[in-house]
């Protein structure tokens, strides 16, 4: 053990440098986290009467300003003085894994430097400090009080409050109000003065998309003109609101790790989703990670939609929402200012919710399979033919996809005896336990695999050819973000998206339309030539993917390479040149027509 005695502790040489930096570095949007995280807290900490947190409208000199008000034990003059200071709190521990004292402080200021006034009720008496920034210089703002004289950085204003009305000084309480950048600045629907912009819906919204759930017992409450609706409104969390609507499923793994799928249906007439009705926030559906109640990594509409199929979401993404909770003990912590999770270990990267995509996709529920499949356009005649042109190409260039050592000991963890129709044999096998064998499996059902089996050479690791959905729909073009480009390849979840309104298809069409213009059943011609042409630009597309995939045995190509490689930009490039395929589609066209180019040629002479 080392001796602390011996260590002569750091100071900080440059305080208001520090402070400032710390400050200004903040993001701006963790802001209302913070602040509503401290009511929680604080209401939460209340020994009894109600525990409630109102989000209010404060008109302050004719200008709206947003105020955030909780129940809870109040403070004193001396305690309100206290926490204002940074890394400061009242009856909390402090960690990196913690809630400790900065967030609030820090968040807020870079977007109210004229003003961030906290008033707390203790026994009856309300003190007031407001923190602000002049110069370049965070702190307290010193005021004169008129009947003295004297200068006070927290002030006693109960009868300003009994004055100005709406304030129970018979129960404690705390209130904080944002007064902004500018007095006449909106703190209610311009919070961050323009930088960025929000929603009229954004104070509900953020903290609808952050807390997963509330401690059990507190009341959020949103008083008229905090929301878009009329009236006062209780505000709910995802599971609380949204799950009761639709179909949902949780789903727990042998790592601790829950997955929750969601299904919101759209309200009938709309393009909504019916969590929409009667609601003060949005109806999106999302995808994100969930740690302690709350939500990190969280992925929402065109983002979401876009990223979908990477965890088997290839279909109905507008409708369906993915939530992965890790256990508290997980060892992930937030970053300081407690806008992502990172890793404990190794390079501390940032945790995000694709590191579990194979979690997600394996363990769907069978009735979120089934509507993902009615959502989804019915697959063309001829994809089931590409895909096995496909295969046989993969298998040609002996392409092996990297998989997980199945050893007791390895990545995935396995118990040879405590398969499919074999049951252990705790007696041995014959040699005994005491010669270090495993005991052999007793093999109960004659059709599953025996003891030992192992995959053949025909399927071992072998890569599998593209799952191939034809795209038609303008509006699921815009949900995959292809429009205007040919496909687009999803390495984990192996699905090539083509788009079958490619120009590339309709330039072919019409090159052999025109070719066979004469033939005697135009109808037909038409019809095929428009079937060729989607084939051979999904052919090649598909062929685009396979030896992108190939160069993963080139030691030359980064996987950076390769998913460039495999880019909707250049699968487009493959799809533009078809020039090369226009004589195997003439073949074709004029087998199944029996008639040549020269006869039609002849024909309209």
């Amino acid at each position: 053990m080392f001796e602390a005695s011996k260590v002569a502790p750091l100071h900080v040489a440059d305080e208001a440098f520090l402070i400032a930096s710390l400050i200004d570095r903040c993001p701006k949007t963790m802001m209302i986290r913070e602040l509503f995280k401290n009511a929680e807290e604080s209401a939460m900490s209340a020994l009894d009467g109600p525990k409630v947190i109102e989000i209010k409208v404060k008109e302050i000199g004719g200008v709206q300003k947003l105020c955030i008000w909780n129940t809870g034990p109040g403070m004193s003059s001396e305690e309100l003085h206290g926490v204002c200071d940074l890394a400061a709190s009242l009856g909390k521990d402090k960690g990196l894994d913690e809630n400790f004292g900065m967030g609030a402080k820090v968040a807020s200021l870079p977007s109210n430097r004229y003003g961030l006034r906290y008033r707390s009720c203790k026994q009856g008496v309300v003190s007031e400090v407001i923190l602000c920034e002049r110069d370049g210089v965070y702190g307290r703002y010193k005021r004169e009080l008129p009947e003295t004289g004297t200068i006070e950085e927290v002030v006693d204003v109960t009868e300003a409050c009994k004055s100005e009305g709406g304030y129970d000084l018979a129960q404690d309480w705390t209130e904080v109000v944002l007064f902004g950048n500018r007095t006449d600045q909106d703190t209610v629907r311009d919070p961050y003065d323009g930088n960025p912009a929000v929603q009229k819906q954004w104070i509900a919204d953020t903290l609808y998309h952050r807390f997963y759930r509330l401690p059990e017992g507190l009341l959020v409450r949103f008083a008229p003109g905090a929301h878009k609706l009329d009236g006062a409104r209780v505000f709910k969390t995802i599971p609380g609101r949204a799950y009761q609507l639709g179909q949902s499923e949780s789903v727990t793994t042998a790592a601790g790790v829950t997955v929750h799928y969601f299904y919101d249906p759209p309200l009938k007439s709309t393009s909504h989703n019916a969590s929409v009705s009667g609601a003060i926030t949005t109806d999106v559906s999302t995808c994100a990670i969930v740690h302690k109640n709350e939500m990190y990594d969280l992925k929402r509409g065109r983002q979401w939609t876009l990223d979908a199929p990477i965890f088997g979401i290839a279909f109905g993404a507008k409708h369906i929402s993915v939530h992965i909770e890790l256990p508290d003990d997980f060892a992930v912590r937030p970053e300081a200012y407690r806008q992502f999770l990172r890793y404990k270990e190794d390079d501390q990267r940032q945790v995000e919710a694709e590191d579990f995509a194979n979690l997600v996709r394996e363990n769907r529920p069978e009735w979120l399979l089934k509507i993902i499949s009615s959502l989804s356009p019915a697959d063309s005649e001829s994809a089931g033919e590409i895909r096995n042109e496909l295969q046989k190409l993969l298998n040609a260039l002996r392409i092996r996809s990297e998989s997980p050592r199945v050893t007791s000991q390895g990545e995935i963890l396995v118990d040879r005896n405590q398969g499919v129709g074999v049951r252990g044999n705790q007696q041995g096998d014959g040699n005994g336990t005491s010669s270090g064998k495993s005991p052999r499996g007793i093999q109960d059902d004659v059709l599953a695999a025996p003891t030992g089996a192992k995959r053949a050479t025909v399927s071992l690791n072998s890569e599998r050819a593209p799952e191939i959905i034809p795209l038609h729909d303008e509006a699921a073009l815009e949900e995959k973000g292809i429009k205007g480009k040919a496909a687009k390849f999803y390495r984990e979840s192996g699905q090539l998206f083509v788009n079958m309104n490619y120009p590339s298809v309709n330039e072919m069409k019409s090159v052999l339309e025109t070719e066979y213009a004469a033939s005697p059943d135009p109808e037909i011609m038409r019809r095929m030539a428009h079937e060729l042409a989607e084939r051979t630009m999904t052919l090649k597309v598909g062929r685009a993917v396979v030896f992108a995939l190939a160069k993963q045995l080139n030691r030359e190509w980064s996987t950076e390479d390769m998913a460039r490689a495999q880019s909707p930009e250049s699968l487009s490039l493959a799809a533009d040149d078809f020039y090369d395929a226009l004589q195997n589609a003439r073949r074709r066209m004029g087998q199944a027509l029996r008639v040549g180019r020269q006869d039609l040629e002849d024909a309209v002479a």
